[in-house]
């Protein structure tokens, strides 16, 4: 018998298929026509044989079939009496102008086409089958009930609407049931069974039901349809039955079309007719219409305009396009979108209507503008470095004006640009003024200094060759290193020069470098020379100062805050203070210094980033 079951598997044919077949049936018994026995030759279907559900029986010898569809072969299979090669019987699905190609093996075997007109299946045979028409669409248990023996097997290819392929069943004889699941329109290869198998459908009941709207707002006698789905999809019966709890106020069909009454609230609930536990529910409230502005009062000057918004209520009412209309069109005029504009000094009420709904009004007053009377910088002056920016900004008065926007204005945009906003930008040394106007011609400046600055590096350098006298504040970027300027001078210099505050260095020094001063730079990449003028302050830092010029005359202690440092002042060629200032003073430094300090005096500090003045 092995043999013989090697011999059936070879002589199986395979096909190919291009084309869908489009037949329609009923399930349930077949019902058999008159047969028509078939010699060896070609047949066409829609004459010699008829069209629909065939079922192709040998009942002596063995023949070939073979199904051509526009010329290309639909299905072809070997068909035996004697069940022993093949099954003798198979079922195909013939459309009119299909080609039947027949041919005995031995001798003249009897072949019969008989026409059904519906398929079976709880004896379900070998060929080609379409769900939607010849198996319904579903879920199946596929059960290999009827093996013509042990060794029978089955093996099916389904394939969807469009011949792409799905899935695949192979069932050998004492196999368990599998499961399949078919599509309208999906097409079943079945091949090389003798036997017969039973096609059982699953009840699939529906598990949920999803619906296009939960809540629903609409007006007496609008009506709205709701739609539903129901999960899954290969449920048996998807009906949905739609109920409302209130007839009086909102009524429902059997399409999901919900209607209002009269005012008040219902809920509409659908339910799965295939599992009365599956409902979903949609709250429907019924109300006139009615429409709504944000503001009752609004304040638009001549010129100018103002937005009111109007919210139509039911949410989901019908034809919810708002009109709007001015009491006095001279005064202010209103578009389709609630724009006012203000024309004439006065009052007016906007009205905001919908039609068949009650409509709200805004009462809104057009003033006179306030003109601008003056407007004034937060700073007068400032000093910029290059690279970087200073905000100004501009304050018009008085308060209640109408038009408070100022234009920006560079004098030199070599120096100092300024944006729309009043950011200034330092582009280059040297002096610019920014001025604010207003619309109406009210200005104000500020005097911005972009001071000259330049970068020296480790070497040897000279005041008047390399970098132009002047009076110079130095800070480095970078690292730390020695700083010496002006030695022999009364403006020397000794420091080592940081870009972090510690112990050991300072970050800036302040002096004067004239023509000729030697430069000297160590163990430092990049140093800063920023041009500064002499300014009054309480707080100075290491370099040389001039009272009079950097700090005001008078009595004074002086303090550091942290490290320690030399301080020493002169007076003319008299030296009035030297000092070890130190914020932890110990037996030779000392934590505080109070004299009387005279315009021209001389102060010169090292080693220390700041020392506090306190005036006496």
């Amino acid at each position: 018998m092995e043999e013989g079951s090697a011999v059936k598997k070879k002589v199986w044919l395979r096909m190919a298929f291009v084309f869908v077949l489009l037949l329609s049936f009923l399930v349930g018994n077949p019902v058999q026509a008159a047969g028509v026995s078939l010699s060896e030759g070609t047949y066409t279907v829609g004459k010699e044989i008829p069209a629909g559900l065939n079922k192709f029986t040998v009942s002596s010898g063995e023949v070939i079939i073979e199904i051509y569809r526009n010329q290309e072969l639909l299905f072809g299979e070997y068909l035996d009496s004697e069940k022993f090669y093949s099954a003798n019987q198979i079922n195909i699905n013939l459309k009119a102008g299909d080609e039947v190609d027949v041919y005995f093996e031995e001798g003249t075997p009897k072949l019969v086409a008989e026409k059904y007109a519906r398929a079976d299946l709880t004896s379900v045979t070998g060929g080609y089958y379409e769900a939607g028409t010849d198996i319904p669409a579903g879920t199946y248990s596929i059960n290999f009930d009827r093996p013509a023996d042990s060794t029978d097997s089955i093996y099916m290819e389904i394939y969807d609407s469009k011949y792409n392929f799905k899935s695949e069943v192979d069932i050998s004889a004492g196999d368990k049931p599998k499961e399949l699941k078919l599509a309208s329109g999906d097409k079943i290869y079945v091949y090389g069974l003798i036997g017969t198998m039973s096609f059982k459908q699953k009840i699939i009941t529906p598990s949920s039901i999803t619906i296009s709207k939960a809540s629903l707002q609409i007006t007496p006698n609008q009506t709205y349809k709701v739609s539903a789905s129901v999960s899954p999809s290969n449920a048996i019966d998807k009906t949905v039955v739609w109920k409302s709890s209130n007839a009086k106020v909102a009524t429902v069909d059997a399409s999901g079309n919900i209607k209002g009454i009269a005012n008040g609230s219902a809920t509409i609930t659908a339910t799965a007719k295939g599992n009365s536990k599956v409902t979903k529910t949609v709250s429907v409230k019924v109300a006139a219409k009615t429409v709504k502005l944000n503001k009752t009062s609004l304040s638009v000057i001549i010129g100018k305009t103002g937005t009111l918004t109007a919210t139509v209520a039911p949410a989901d009412s019908k034809d919810k396009t708002v009109s709007w209309k001015s009491s006095n069109t001279k005064i202010a005029t209103v578009d389709s979108k609630g724009k006012v504009t203000g024309k004439a000094k006065g009052t007016v009420t906007i009205t905001a209507s919908v039609k068949s709904g009650k409509s709200a009004t805004a009462k809104v007053t057009v003033t006179s503008p306030v003109a601008a009377k003056s407007v004034k910088m937060n700073k007068s002056s400032a000093t910029v470095a290059k690279g970087k920016t200073l905000t100004l900004s501009a304050t018009v008065s008085p308060s209640n004006t109408t038009d408070k926007t100022v234009k920006w204005k560079s004098s030199n945009t070599k120096v100092a640009k300024v944006d729309s906003k009043g950011k200034v930008t330092a582009v280059g040394a040297g002096t610019a003024k920014i001025t604010a106007t207003t619309t109406n011609g009210k200005a104000t400046t500020a005097n911005i200094t972009v001071p000259y600055s330049k970068t020296l590096s480790t070497g040897t350098w000279k005041g008047g060759t390399h970098l132009p006298a002047g009076r110079y504040k130095i800070t480095t970027s970078s690292g730390s290193g020695n700083l010496v300027i002006g030695m022999g001078t009364d403006r020397f210099v000794n420091e080592i020069l940081s870009n972090e505050n510690d112990n050991w260095s300072v970050t800036a020094v302040t002096t004067d470098i004239k023509s000729g001063d030697k430069i000297e730079i160590s163990g430092l990449n990049s140093v800063q020379f920023t041009k500064v003028s002499n300014v009054k302050s309480n707080t100075l830092h290491a370099g040389h100062w001039t009272v009079g010029k950097d700090i005001n005359a008078g009595r004074y202690k002086m303090t550091s805050p942290s490290g320690s440092g030399n301080l020493i002042i002169f007076r003319g060629s008299s030296l009035l203070v030297n000092e070890i200032l130190s914020n932890k003073p110990s037996q030779y430094e000392v934590g505080s210094v109070t004299t009387t300090l005279k315009n021209g005096d001389k102060i010169d500090i090292s080693g220390l980033n700041k020392v506090v003045f306190t005036k006496k």
